[in-house]
C-alpha cells in the first residue's frame, strides 16, 4: 500500500509540475502582453481579465505570444513593416472574438504550447475482479466498497427449496465473521464453531459451515420455510488473508498516466471582396475596410468553431436518453402554467444525476445550452436573470437559471424543445473535461490576392484541435407539449 501511495504521488507530480510549468509560462506572457499598447484590454489592464478568469487570461496569452511568432515569419510584401511585427488588426480581431467565443465558456478550452500538446490525466484502476471492483475500471468511478477488504459475498441461486448445499470460495474463513443475508437483511451468523444461528433457520437440523481444512467452505443451510424462486440469499464473510495460500487475494490498484493528444490543424475559411466596397468603407463610413472584412471573416471562424464544439457535445450526450419534461401544466394537475414551470429545475437536475450516477463526480451543470423553444420556456422562470452583454448573433448567452449560465444556439444545433446540460470541470486542470478545444494559432491569414476584376481575396484559418474526453459530463432535457 505504501508504495502504491508513493507512485500515486509521483504520478501526481508529474501532471502537477506539468500543470505549474504551464502557468508559469504563461503568467510571464501575461506580464508581457499587458505591457503593450493598442491591444484594448479592458482599459489596458490584462490583470481585469486574469482576476475574473485566470485560465482564460493564460489561454490568452499563450495564443498571443503564438500569434506573434506566426505574424514574424512573414515578409515584408506581405505585412508592411510599420507594423513591427504585430498587425493591430489581426491583433485586435484576436482579442476581441476569442475572450468572447461561448465554446470556451461551456467547454474547456487551453492554449496550445505547440502544434502537437498533450494533457494527462491521472487515472487509479483495479487491477483485478475481486469484491465488487471490475479489472481495469476506474476506481473513483466505482461504488466498490470491499477491495481493500478481507469481506466476501457470494449469491447463492434461491429455489423452491428449504435446504441449501454448496461451497464458498476462497477460504479459509474468520471465524464470527459469516452471516447470512435473505433479501438483503441479514437473518443468521455463526457462532465461531461453523454453526449458524438465526430465527428463520431450522431449529431441528442445524446449519453449518466449515471454517478451514480440506473442507473449508463448506456449507448446509436449512430454513424453518422453504423458499422461493423470487427470494435472494447471499452468505457474507471474511476469508483469512494471513493464510500463504489466499495472499493472491489482495486488491491491487495501478495507478497511470492517460494522455491526451491534441493536434493542431487547420480550419479554414475564404472570403473575398471588390476594392468598390473597401474604398466606400474608407471613404463614406471612415472605417478600415480591411479591417471590418478580417474581422468578417474572424466572426464567422467564431461563429463555426461554436457550432462545432457544441455539435460535439449533442453528440456525446447521446450515451444516455434525455429526460423528458412535459410543459402542459393542465395534464400535470398544476395551477398555472407558472407554478408548472418552476418544476422544470427538477428534470434539470435529473439529466445532472445521470453523469453523477455514472462517473460518482460531475454534480449540477455549469452551463444550459438551449434550442430556440426551449430558450423561451426557460424566461418563465422565477429564477431566471436576463443577460444581454452578448449580441444575439450564433451561440450566445441570454441569462442564468439559479445561478447557472444559459444560452441559445440555432434549432439545427440544438434541437428547438431540448436543452443540453454541461458540466465544466472548472479546476485549473483541463485533464477531466467534457469537451476540450486546443488553440494554436486562432487566427492566420493568407496574403491578399488582387485581380484584374478589382477584387480582392484572402483567408483566414484557426489552428487548433477539439477532442471529447468524457462525454457523460453532458446530458439532456427534453420538453414536451410546448406550444406552437
Amino acid at each position: 500500500m505504501k508504495r502504491i501511495m508513493q507512485e500515486k504521488a509521483r504520478v501526481q507530480e508529474v501532471v502537477s509540475q506539468e500543470n505549474r510549468s504551464r502557468n508559469a509560462y504563461a503568467d510571464r506572457l501575461i506580464e508581457k502582453w499587458s505591457k503593450k499598447r493598442g491591444l484594448s484590454l479592458d482599459g489596458g489592464k490584462f490583470e481585469k481579465i486574469y482576476e475574473a478568469n485566470p485560465r482564460k487570461a493564460r489561454n490568452l496569452a499563450i495564443i498571443l505570444e503564438n500569434q506573434e511568432k506566426y505574424l514574424k515569419t512573414l515578409t515584408e510584401t506581405q505585412i508592411s513593416t510599420a507594423f513591427q511585427g504585430t498587425p493591430q488588426t489581426v491583433i485586435k480581431v484576436l482579442r476581441l472574438g476569442y475572450p468572447n467565443s461561448v465554446r470556451g465558456d461551456i467547454f474547456t478550452e487551453f492554449a496550445m504550447t505547440s502544434m502537437k500538446d498533450t494533457i494527462f490525466k491521472i487515472e487509479t484502476i483495479y487491477d483485478k475482479t475481486k469484491r465488487g471492483a471490475t479489472a481495469g475500471k476506474v476506481m473513483y468511478e466505482s461504488v466498490a466498497d470491499r477491495y481493500p477488504s478481507e469481506v466476501e459475498r457470494v449469491d447463492v441461486t434461491a429455489t423452491a427449496t428449504d435446504n441449501f448445499k454448496g461451497t464458498v470460495s476462497p477460504a479459509p474463513i474468520r471465524p464470527y465473521t459469516v452471516r447470512v443475508l435473505l433479501n438483503g437483511f441479514p437473518v443468521a451468523n455463526d457462532n465461531g464453531s461453523g454453526v449458524l444461528i438465526g430465527s428463520v433457520l431450522s431449529q431441528s437440523t442445524p446449519s453449518t459451515i466449515v471454517y478451514d481444512g480440506d473442507d473449508a467452505g463448506d456449507y448446509d443451510i436449512t430454513f424453518a420455510n422453504a423458499l422461493t424462486t423470487a427470494d435472494a440469499l447471499t452468505i457474507e464473510y471474511s476469508h483469512n488473508s494471513e493464510v500463504s495460500t489466499l495472499y493472491g487475494e489482495q486488491g491491487k490498484v495501478n495507478v497511470q498516466l492517460v494522455p491526451y493528444d491534441y493536434r493542431a490543424k487547420p480550419y479554414p475559411i475564404g472570403f473575398s471582396w471588390s476594392h468598390m466596397s473597401e474604398l466606400l468603407m474608407n471613404d463614406q463610413l471612415g472605417v478600415d475596410g480591411q479591417e471590418v472584412l478580417i474581422s468578417a471573416g474572424a466572426d464567422e471562424l467564431k461563429k463555426a468553431l461554436d457550432f462545432q464544439a457544441l455539435g460535439l457535445g449533442m453528440q456525446a450526450s447521446r450515451w444516455t436518453d434525455a429526460v423528458e419534461f412535459d410543459t402542459d401544466w393542465a395534464s400535470a394537475g398544476s395551477d398555472s402554467d407558472f407554478a408548472h414551470t418552476q418544476s422544470v429545475v427538477k428534470a434539470l437536475r435529473n439529466a445532472s444525476q445521470k453523469t453523477y450516477n455514472a462517473l460518482m463526480r460531475g454534480g449540477e451543470a455549469t452551463s444550459y445550452v438551449c434550442g430556440p423553444k426551449a430558450a423561451t420556456y426557460l424566461t418563465g422562470h422565477k429564477g431566471f436573470v436576463a443577460d444581454n452583454s452578448m449580441p444575439a448573433v450564433g451561440a450566445y448567452k441570454f441569462g442564468t437559471l439559479n445561478g447557472i449560465d444559459l444560452y441559445q444556439a440555432p434549432s439545427d444545433i440544438v434541437p428547438t424543445d431540448e436543452i443540453m446540460c454541461v458540466y465544466k470541470n472548472n479546476r485549473e486542470e483541463a485533464n477531466d473535461s467534457a469537451l476540450c478545444v486546443g488553440s494554436y494559432i486562432p487566427l492566420y491569414q493568407t496574403q491578399t490576392l488582387e485581380y484584374s476584376s478589382f477584387h480582392r481575396e484572402t483567408a483566414l484559418a484557426f489552428y487548433g484541435d477539439m477532442k471529447i474526453q468524457e462525454g457523460k459530463y453532458i446530458t439532456k432535457v427534453k420538453l414536451t407539449n410546448l406550444p406552437a
